[in-house]
């Protein structure tokens, strides 16, 4: 099995590409769905930017400092 992503960043620009899609499909149709999704997509976007944040100083096969 491959990984789908090489790296967290990976996930977090393709989050950012899919916010983008929404906001612009938010603001041609208006529909309040589509903003729920913006916004929980914005809220998935913070989640792995933190999980990056907290793997700062960590070598994801040992600890370095």
């Amino acid at each position: 099995m491959t990984p789908e992503y090489d790296s967290v960043e990976e996930i977090i620009m393709q989050l950012w590409d899919y916010c983008m899609f929404l906001e612009d499909e938010y603001h041609r149709t208006g529909s309040h769905e589509v903003l729920i999704q913006f916004a929980v997509a914005i809220v998935t976007v913070q989640y792995w930017e933190d999980v990056l944040l907290n793997m700062e100083g960590i070598d994801v096969y040992r600890f370095y400092f």
